[in-house]
């Protein structure tokens, strides 16, 4: 683990999985000359109690935890109390399946296959025993990894930025998430009167720093199910859900196909609000994909051809024209920017 007192700056610590946290306490408590009963672990938004093991605690290898020490004061002692109380339903955030809050409210068709409600997996599939994923959150990794990765859910004191906010309830929606403001706490960072928690996504498939986050791919999901790709009917995991009416489901192969093939026919649509984007591939209305980070899956170079694309159709939406030239297709915005004479933006020939 990687310890941070009092959000100074981290130190590894090694210690067994079975370890409890009342050990980690005493650790901390020798090394910094404190009394270990007046610490404060906390991992994820959460406090960790004294009497639960590091692996209950759902804590990766490499993890960071914070490890207060609250200073003395009546008004913070209340705070702290009434965040106890209000944080003690919160549930671990390396757990935290918000797939249901990307589909309807009442399924038909695939989507109901998707639901990931435990009553009803219980229900439909009592002899099903393999153990549940333990996040379904997806990201683009694009320090490391370069590519779709499961990726972490972890949460900051919006104020200080430090990871030691601890949450009055966890998310219940990617809204909660992805939406500033939607979530509060009380951070115990001293000095610091933060309330407003703030949520972000690290690469799960690397050690990362503080400031390594990633873009969450909301719409990329574990197939609990086994739903069939809508494309090549295989059953593959991790899928993603459209967010038309009928959730249809894509392999994450076939999605890049999807992508290739728009984008060589250049079939991409250019919304003014949500930017180059592609709809549902069944072709579903109001189904544009509003996070463009999800076309990474196109891969490094084809996805700097799908920026030069957008960038090509924003100018023409501006009032640019194409080069007419054989070969050419540049975009000239000269008669937008008043630029002087007809040559065209790619060559010093007169195409125009």
């Amino acid at each position: 683990l990687i310890l941070k007192f009092n959000s100074s700056h981290g130190f590894p610590v090694e210690l067994e999985e079975g370890a409890s946290i009342a050990v980690l306490k005493e650790k901390v408590g020798r090394l910094q000359g404190v009394q270990p009963e007046q610490l404060r672990v906390i991992f994820a938004g959460r406090e960790l109690l004294s009497d639960c093991t590091l692996q209950g605690c759902d804590l990766p290898e490499q993890s960071t935890v914070h490890v207060v020490l609250p200073p003395p004061g009546s008004g913070r002692c209340s705070d702290l109390a009434l965040q106890h109380r209000l944080g003690r339903g919160v549930d671990s955030l390396t757990r935290l399946d918000l797939t249901a809050s990307r589909l309807p409210t009442t399924s038909t068709g695939l989507a109901v296959i998707l639901e990931t409600d435990d009553d009803q997996r219980a229900r439909e599939e009592p002899e099903h025993t393999g153990p549940r994923p333990h996040s379904s959150f997806y990201v683009y990794c694009k320090s490391v990894c370069r590519a779709i990765q499961p990726g972490k859910l972890r949460v900051r004191c919006r104020a200080c930025k430090q990871g030691t906010l601890t949450l009055s309830r966890g998310p219940s929606c990617w809204d909660d998430v992805l939406l500033p403001e939607r979530i509060h706490g009380v951070c115990q960072s001293e000095g610091c009167l933060g309330r407003v928690a703030e949520f972000y996504l690290k690469c799960a498939a690397h050690p990362t720093s503080d400031d390594d986050t990633s873009v969450a791919l909301d719409l990329v999901m574990p197939n609990v199910r086994d739903v069939p790709c809508i494309a090549c009917t295989d059953i593959m995991s991790p899928v993603l859900v459209s967010q038309c009416p009928d959730r249809h489901v894509i392999c994450l192969d076939c999605f890049h196909m999807y992508c290739v093939t728009r984008l060589n026919e250049r079939q991409f649509i250019h919304h003014p609000d949500v930017g180059y984007s592609l709809p549902c591939a069944a072709g579903c209305p109001d189904s544009l994909i509003t996070e463009l980070h999800h076309f990474r899956a196109l891969g490094d170079e084809q996805y700097e051809r799908y920026q030069q694309y957008a960038a090509e159709e924003c100018l023409l939406q501006m009032g640019g024209v194409l080069c007419p030239a054989p070969g050419c297709g540049a975009v000239s915005a000269q008669q937008r920017f008043g630029m002087r004479g007809e040559t065209c933006l790619c060559a010093s020939t007169q195409h125009l």
